[in-house]
């Protein structure tokens, strides 16, 4: 082996250089051939000769296995690994002398092993070596140099898809380039677009952004407020309308939103848009509770309307008026479901009577198409009822005859307001009753109940008095009007066409004639004395109707003709002896099954006294016309349904 350090030649396998120390390469596998091997392993020898004794003495013992040929092997070339500094070339230590292309020479250098020392069989191997004195020369590996480019280029790619992809950057570049890129580049970019005056270039990076967003449900409010901005640069004012209505639709506490949606309303020129800024400002106000927003608002639309007196709790009618300070017009209304001002009523200077009852007030002033906040406000008008009267007659039986005085409850005796209206006849009082004037009320005989009512100033009633006496003097009460009182025996909606016909004659028919109630057209037909109607029922044609006004042909029920006064027709049925009211009626009886009687006054001077029975399915009605001289003129009974 050769020492690349010291230059000694060992013919032996040996790990370490007994020279020097150094650890030994295996180099006897790559020997040289010939004659200049063996001189290059002589002067290397000599040379280690030189370094003293000790070296002399070890060389000796290290020559080579007993019996192997030394000259025949071919010693390798001693090279100097050593660099020179300044020109950076190898040379060999030993002859100093400098490689050149000319004298490198590729030789093959034999090594012997022994394989087995018994039989010194010897293996040999070549490796090719630089001859003595060439300069060493190395081959490039272009397998390698690819390898190592290929991968300093995959690498180069991979940090510039990782700086694209993975960093804002990166992201910007490629928005910048058109190509795809996330939302926060397209609205960087954008922002650049706007800030360098591409107003179409930015729009088209925000709406990019605000697409990819959108499909991820993101909202980012201010780059859509930079949008709205761009559109309204771009003059696409109803875009930013839009943009602007979207925004404070989904995030109502962003004021931004609210204040450059009002600007374009207020400036489009148009008053329903001034209409709709109003309304805008005051959703603004609500959602975001910036009170900016209200005081523009109140500067923009008419203040609402005054009223006096003001909305409370009374015990009067009251009087409201209606104003606008401002001089606008106002309209009010009183109907919950009514939209002002179109529904209104335009106010008038002379004001608004309220009577009792609840009334919720709701009035605008309107300049324009302009219109103010309702004024709201509920009156309510409660006036106070007077006390139920009293009777100054105790509910009794009594044997004689009775009169009977009312007057009004104990907190109301002062009130010269109050009015009691009352009946005997058993009907409820009403307007059309008797008032009771202070003279006694005469009692008739037999069962009795007096019923009153108290009403003030207000037209506010009272309780209802109701007293019932039991008068036993003579004479008996007369029955009132019944089934069994009938015209010559004519049953109403029984007698039929036929029967009458038999008795009175076919008469004059004088057409069809259509009366309510009843589900097919009548037949009349007129005779000398009256007329006589008839309707179907079923299959036969059936006396709905007879009516009279000639003496002897006919009779009313009870024996009453025509010529009875009218005192004597009403003395044959129940009379309950009440007074006549203010509009000249007067009430006869009204009993508990529904059965009346009553006397009304006509137009003409003449009256009619009227008696009613019902049954299940219709009522019975006897009429007699009574001239103003007090004489029955026309008796007439018919069938109601």
């Amino acid at each position: 082996m050769l020492c690349q350090k010291c230059g000694y030649y060992s013919e032996r396998d040996e790990n370490v250089c007994p020279e020097c120390g150094a650890i030994l390469q295996d180099e006897s596998r790559h020997m040289t051939e010939g004659v200049q091997a063996i001189r290059q392993g002589k002067r290397a020898r000599e040379a280690a000769a030189k370094k003293g004794s000790k070296t002399e003495q070890n060389t000796s013992v290290r020559r080579g296995r007993p019996g192997a040929s030394h000259a025949g092997m071919h010693m390798p070339a001693v090279r100097d690994t050593r660099i020179n500094p300044d020109e950076s070339e190898e040379y060999y230590s030993e002859t100093g002398t400098e490689a050149s292309e000319d004298n490198l020479v590729f030789e093959r250098r034999r090594h012997t092993f022994y394989d087995n020392e018994a039989d010194e069989t010897v293996s040999e191997k070549y490796i090719p070596v630089y001859a003595t004195g060439a300069k060493v020369s190395h081959m490039v590996n272009w397998v390698k140099m690819a390898f190592f480019v290929a991968l300093a280029l995959m690498i180069l790619i991979v940090g510039a898809w990782l700086f694209l992809k993975k960093t804002d950057a990166g992201q910007r570049l490629m928005a910048r380039f058109g190509f795809e890129a996330n939302s926060v580049a397209y609205w960087a970019v954008g922002d650049e677009k706007m800030n360098s005056g591409d107003i179409d270039g930015a729009i088209e990076c925000f709406e990019k952004a605000r697409d990819m967003d959108a499909a991820e449900s993101v909202v980012d409010v201010d780059g859509l407020l930079t949008l709205g901005s761009a559109y309204e640069a771009a003059g696409l004012t109803d875009k930013a309308a839009a943009l602007y209505q979207e925004i404070y639709t989904t995030t109502p506490s962003r004021s931004e939103a609210y204040v450059n949606h009002i600007r374009i309303l207020q400036n489009s020129g148009d008053s329903k848009d001034l209409v709709l800024a109003g309304e805008l400002l005051k959703t603004a106000y609500e959602k975001t509770g910036e009170k900016t927003f209200l005081t523009q608002r109140d500067d923009l639309l008419p203040s609402p309307p005054g009223v006096k007196p003001d909305a409370g709790n009374y015990y009067t009618k009251k009087t409201i008026v209606l104003t606008s300070y401002q001089g606008f017009d106002v309209y009010y209304t009183f109907d919950p479901e009514a939209v002002l001002p179109n529904d209104g009523i335009k106010a008038k200077p002379d004001g608004i009577m309220l009577d009792e009852g609840i009334w919720n007030l709701r009035a605008v002033c309107v300049n324009g198409d302009l219109i103010s906040d309702e004024l709201k406000g509920t009156y309510k008008i409660i006036m106070p009822s007077p006390m139920t009267p009293r009777a100054t007659l105790a509910p009794n039986t009594y044997k004689k005859s009775q009169r009977v005085s009312l007057k009004p409850g104990i907190d109301d005796e002062k009130d010269t307001s109050i009015v009691i209206y009352y009946t005997i006849d058993g009907s409820i009082p009403d307007s059309d009753s008797p008032i009771f004037d202070g003279e006694p009320i005469r009692l008739p005989n037999g069962w009795v109940t007096l019923k009153a009512y108290a009403v003030n100033r207000y037209r506010k009633l009272s309780n209802m008095l109701e007293v019932k006496y039991k008068i036993e003097a003579n004479p008996k009460p007369k029955s009132a009007f019944s089934q069994e009182d009938m015209i010559d025996e004519l049953k109403m909606f029984k007698t039929t066409q036929s029967e009458f016909f038999s008795l009175y004659g076919e008469g004059t028919a004088a057409g069809s004639v259509l009366i309510e109630g009843f589900d097919s057209e009548c037949r009349r037909f007129d005779y000398p004395w009256g007329y006589a109607m008839m309707t179907l029922s079923k299959r036969n044609w059936v006396l709905t109707e007879v009516s009279f006004k000639s003496p002897g042909k006919l009779s009313g029920p009870r024996g009453t003709q025509i010529g009875d006064t009218e005192e004597y027709v009403v003395d044959k049925y129940r009379d309950m002896l009440q007074v006549e009211s203010k509009s000249g009626n007067r009430g006869l009886y009204a009993t508990d099954n529904g059965s009346t009687g009553k006397i009304w006054l006509q137009e003409d001077g003449k009256k009619v006294i009227r008696y009613r029975y019902p049954t299940e399915s219709h009522w019975v009605q006897l009429e007699y016309l009574v001239d103003k001289s007090g004489k029955v003129i026309n008796i007439s009974m018919k069938y109601i349904p």
